[in-house]
């Protein structure tokens, strides 16, 4: 019996998925080098077009939407991220194009990550009227302090990326963050779920670090928006490097742990030392860390976090006080 083709198999019971898939293709065609990906150009129309599709045919389907776009990326040789990043650029960012035009697919992607709808608004609007480039909005994103949300965070998701071994071959990788890589090689027996998952790990897939049910290390796939969720780690020490600015021992998982110099994201990023001393030594052990690359490679920026507190604010707000 010949097999169906991809584009017509069932995804969770849903028959609807070959119309998704030869729409989405048809937006999407293979180019002369063998990839999908749009012109620089076209990117942001095109892109803003499979969001429209997949909306049309995933919404309020949340278990077969989940489903259906890991089945779609695998079919068409994306990564999964790209086709929830067109979903959430439709969702966020005007229905109208036009009003987008001087825009790019990079300037979109930066400009959804922001939750607040207002603030997105704002933002949007300065950043077309301004001509701002992707390299300003970075800028602003990472420096300018937001309304906090306190997110559930915890240690343990890494970013599958490409490295080259000892041998000059590319082979994938666990991204540690801070330059840092991994072969994808987990420590003890893993058992035959997890293993399987290793083998099938390609560049751009999202995991997490957990245990199975006979406490044998194991991996777990993440989907959707994943970009909160990485470089998070457990800080094991701190130590007050200068104004704003600390030195933190973490733990980045398999049994690395390094050292690192940043400074704080705001509101803590002009803390005197004399109150960043005060609020360090009094701060139980451990913290969550988010860290970010400063644009020009200007080093590191952490938010740090203990059970639900937002430490920069807090640690903002005490200095307020005195």
């Amino acid at each position: 019996m010949t097999p169906e083709p991809p584009s017509r198999l069932r995804v969770d019971g849903s028959d609807d998925y070959g119309e998704l898939h030869d729409a989405v293709a048809r937006v999407l065609p293979v180019t002369a080098d063998g990839t999908r990906r749009p012109p620089d150009r076209e990117a942001l129309p095109t892109y803003l077009e499979v969001g429209r599709l997949l909306n049309e045919h995933l919404s309020g389907r949340a278990v077969y939407g989940k489903r259906a776009i890991a089945r779609l990326a695998a079919d068409l040789g994306l990564a999964p991220r790209t086709l929830y990043r067109a979903r959430k650029v439709h969702e966020r960012l005007p229905a109208d194009a036009s009003s987008l035009a001087t825009l790019t697919w990079s300037h979109c992607r930066l400009l959804v990550t922001i939750d607040d709808a207002e603030r997105r608004r704002r933002l949007t609007s300065r950043v077309v009227a301004a001509g701002w480039s992707v390299r300003r909005l970075q800028e602003h994103l990472s420096t300018s302090p937001s309304t906090f949300s306190p997110p559930p965070l915890q240690a343990g998701t890494y970013r599958i990326i490409v490295i080259t071994d000892a041998a000059g071959t590319e082979v994938p990788a666990f991204d540690l963050g801070f330059g840092i890589r991994r072969p994808l090689v987990l420590p003890g027996k893993p058992g035959k779920k997890t293993r399987r998952l290793l083998r099938e790990l390609v560049p751009g897939d999202t995991v997490e670090s957990t245990t199975d049910d006979k406490g044998r290390p194991a991996l777990r796939r993440v989907w959707g928006q994943v970009e909160s969720r990485l470089y998070v780690n457990v800080a094991r020490h701190l130590r007050v490097c200068s104004a704003g600015t600390l030195v933190l021992q973490l733990d980045l998982g398999f049994d690395v742990v390094h050292e690192c110099r940043a400074v704080l994201q705001p509101p803590a990023q002009q803390l005197s030392r004399t109150t960043l001393e005060a609020a360090v030594v009094s701060q139980p052990l451990p913290v969550l860390v988010r860290s970010v690359r400063l644009p020009r490679r200007r080093g590191y920026a952490v938010d740090l976090y203990h059970l639900k507190d937002h430490l920069n604010s807090l640690w903002a707000g005490t200095e307020v006080r005195s």
